[in-house]
């Protein structure tokens, strides 16, 4: 790269003056100075070379015939210097011949004067040489700056070619041969349109090109072996200063991998990454042109939300991937079902959702649904294993249920729900009704999450009775919830709404925490055997550190574990036999009783029940309620006393209302009772003084003694 050369214009122009004459010395300096240059002066070749090193002349005026280095090898390594190559040598001579002239610019002089010299031609000649020399200095500084742009141009990773006002290249840089496949060499002179595909090609005026201004697009060219590729081309017309068009500039760019990159991002941003099928975000854009389609043509459009039924048993059971598999299959098998016209997406876990337009007839929505649910008849085969599934759906119609996507997909939602709770595997259209109980539930569990805010729940609790003892056993804790907004709420009322809002382990363990502080300060009482029931639900068991809080618990109120019982429904302990086989076994050793609590109304079995280290069973009380009148209730509670007979089991009887009640579960055989007829739930402070801590008395006797005066046990 040639070194730039900056000039002084600013200053006075220097003339390096090399003669070892001293009187010639004098003459130039006076006749140079006089006109208006800055003279240096040196005597030898030697010096002359210091000086032009640091002071840098604009003219060097030097002499041919001197000591030592003479004019023509000082001339010739000056030129070697850092801007020797453009300075202006005038050689001075006083031999008048040919060959002294050769010699001279051989060795590099850009002009010669004879001696003697006339010095007003010598400062005509000075000015001369300085515009030349000026001339030649800006020429090689642009030179120089356009050899900076080249390499710049040509370092450039993106495509650059210049074409003339026919669209014949001009110039290329390397990356732009490099991207088409080709050699620079290869480019120049060929039409540059030659390498976009002939179908996207297309032939503008020169005129049109003049008044191009910036034209950005993507458009496909192609490589020298034929193969296409996605290009970013930014094309700008060039006009010299007299606004000829000259040509045109373009930059090109390959964007396979910005396009590969942009497909993987709408991948990610539309499609679900498990089943490969259209995910929430574009089912909700498919869905919002589907029902402005049915605007236009005055149809109707159905939508369909499926939730698979029990999955996260597959997940817990089997693994997330065999889940994942299972969603797969699934995914595959709706595909098959529905329509080219239908749109099936997955909004996440386990939930999908088809659309189906112009389904005018609810009987050909219907045969959708029938032909959805028959693909659950048959197991799936995942991992060689054979899984069951089924689904719950819930379908809105447009425009009878709603008028707009989030609307319509809310009423397929409430739908699907209501399907799941009235036994899965169902299907349910949306109603008005539907939608009302929904409001009360989010009203409800509002003023749930509210009520544990303002501490609005409370513990009571009701006595367990010893019918052969008539004595108090036992008392049962029963949550309850005063809401300020609906009044004194039942746990069948909230329970449920406590496990689905993931609020249930805090208060499990509040009421855990409060019921073993009230026992421990009955034990400080004439009751220490008194026997604490506390119900249990199945997510408070799931969690993992349920083992650990429990034990926290006892720890921190000092309770005897033997007085405290937990309650368990038998759904929950069929959830995950095994597992809760386990969590029993652990309870067992912390000497923890544990009961079955509706016993009857779930899914166990004497095989199932032998295998559970259980100390009671309690029979529900819709099997108590009609014992004196109904034989098959009898029966049921004749052969439930039974079987927990053969397994050393206590049978305890819930719900007893009246004596009639009561004599028929003594005379089967019941070992406790409990009920309304007995003793309502009360609080704590109530309980205490029943039991005579106010009166100095005990009155924890069975309140119908004149009853068990007279049975026979």
């Amino acid at each position: 790269m040639t070194e730039t050369i900056s000039i002084r214009d600013n200053k006075k122009p220097v003339i390096l003056v090399v003669d070892d004459d001293q009187l010639m010395q004098v003459m130039l300096n006076d006749t140079l100075a006089t006109a208006g240059f800055e003279v240096i002066i040196a005597t030898d070749g030697i010096s002359a070379l210091q000086h032009f090193v640091s002071d840098r002349p604009d003219i060097v005026l030097l002499d041919l015939i001197m000591p030592g280095k003479d004019g023509c090898e000082t001339c010739q390594e000056m030129r070697t210097l850092p801007g020797g190559e453009h300075t202006s040598v005038l050689m001075m001579t006083s031999l008048d011949c040919p060959d002294s002239i050769n010699r001279a610019f051989e060795a590099g002089a850009t002009d010669f004067i004879a001696k003697p010299l006339n010095p007003e031609l010598l400062v005509h000649r000075m000015h001369y040489m300085l515009r030349a020399s000026r001339n030649v200095k800006r020429l090689a500084e642009s030179r120089a700056k356009l050899e900076i742009l080249k390499v710049a141009v040509d370092s450039l990773p993106i495509g650059i070619t210049f074409c003339d006002v026919n669209g014949i290249i001009v110039y290329s840089n390397p990356a732009e041969a490099s991207i088409h496949g080709y050699e620079v060499s290869e480019l120049v002179g060929k039409e540059a349109r030659k390498f976009s595909t002939s179908n996207r090609s297309r032939q503008l005026a020169a005129d049109q090109l003049q008044k191009l201004g910036v034209w950005r697009r993507e458009s496909v060219n192609v490589r020298k072996n034929g193969e296409e590729f996605p290009a970013q081309l930014t094309s700008i017309s060039v006009c010299d200063r007299e606004s000829r068009y000259l040509g045109i500039i373009t930059t090109c760019e390959d964007i396979s991998e910005r396009k590969v990159a942009e497909e993987k991002i709408h991948q990610l941003a539309y499609y679900d990454l498990v089943t490969g099928l259209p995910n929430r975000g574009m089912f909700l854009e498919r869905l919002q042109q589907t029902l402005a389609q049915a605007q236009r043509d005055r149809d109707n459009v159905n939508l369909l939300f499926l939730d698979l039924d029990n999955f996260k048993d597959v997940n817990d059971t089997q693994g997330h991937d065999v889940g994942d598999k299972l969603l797969c299959s699934v995914a595959e098998r709706l595909s098959s079902c529905i329509r080219d016209s239908d749109v099936l997406a997955r909004l996440g876990g386990d939930e999908f959702v088809v659309v189906c337009p112009s389904a005018t007839m609810q009987d050909n929505i219907a045969a959708v649904i029938q032909r959805i649910q028959s693909i659950f008849v048959h197991p799936f085969e995942i991992e060689g294993k054979q899984l069951y599934s089924s689904a719950s759906i819930g379908i809105a119609v447009y425009p009878d249920d709603a008028v707009d996507a989030s609307t319509l997909f809310r009423c397929a939602d409430t739908a699907m729900y209501q399907a799941k709770n009235e036994g899965k595997s169902q299907f349910r259209f949306f109603s008005a009704e539907m939608n009302q109980k929904i409001m009360q539930r989010v009203a409800l569990e509002n003023s749930l999450r509210l009520g544990l805010e303002k501490q609005e729940f409370f513990l009571h609790y009701q006595p367990l009775w010893d019918i052969k003892t008539s004595k108090m056993a036992g008392v049962e804790v029963l949550l309850r919830w005063q809401s300020s907004e609906f009044g004194l709420m039942q746990p069948a009322t909230f329970i449920s709404l406590l496990e689905d809002a993931g609020l249930i382990n805090n208060v499990g363990e509040w009421v855990l925490r409060s019921a073993c502080l009230q026992m421990r300060a009955w034990d400080k009482t004439e009751h220490r055997d008194l026997k604490m029931a506390v119900n249990i639900s199945g997510k408070q068991m799931k969690h993992p550190r349920f083992i650990e809080m429990l034990t926290m618990i006892i720890n921190e109120t000092g309770v005897n574990p033997c007085n405290l019982e937990l309650e368990f429904t038998e759904s929950v302990l069929m959830e995950n036999v095994e597992k809760t086989i386990e969590t029993f076994r652990t309870l067992k050793t912390m000497g923890i009783q544990l009961s079955i609590d509706d016993f009857g109304t779930g899914y166990s079995s004497l095989n199932y029940l032998k295998h559970f280290p259980v100390d009671r069973i309690k029979i529900d009380k819709s099997f108590v309620s009609d014992v004196t009148a109904n034989g098959s209730d009898t029966a049921i509670i004749e052969a439930i006393v039974a079987m927990a007979q053969s397994l050393s089991l206590r049978v305890v009887a819930e719900g007893v209302e009246n004596s009639d009640q009561l004599y028929s579960l003594t005379k089967l055989g019941c070992d406790e009772v409990q009920g309304f007829y007995l003793a309502m739930p009360m609080h704590a402070d109530e309980l205490t003084e029943s039991l005579g801590k106010k009166h100095g008395k005990s009155s924890d006797k069975l309140p119908v003694t004149e009853w068990f005066d007279k049975r026979t046990v």
